[in-house]
């Protein structure tokens, strides 16, 4: 599978800037993974379920410093 390459623009009111893929499979021993990016070029992967979390919350509080979203004008909308 071919990585996207991150799209440097402005994003517009309704238009997806950050992304979060996260593969669990049903079963526990299974191994869970996750991907979080971004148009800015952010990007991490983690490959434990530990490391998912973590990747979780990190992909959260990038919203709060990424340079393409204005919260507060999302937030008015």
């Amino acid at each position: 599978m071919t990585q996207p390459t991150p799209i440097r623009r402005e994003a517009g009111p309704r238009q997806a800037v950050r992304w979060l893929h996260i593969v669990a499979p049903p079963t526990f021993r299974a191994p869970v993974s996750a991907r979080s990016w971004c148009q800015c070029g952010w990007e991490r992967t983690a490959s434990d379920r530990s490391a998912v979390l973590a990747l979780i919350d990190a992909h959260t509080a990038h919203a709060a410093v990424c340079p393409l979203l204005d919260l507060e004008g999302n937030k008015a909308a």
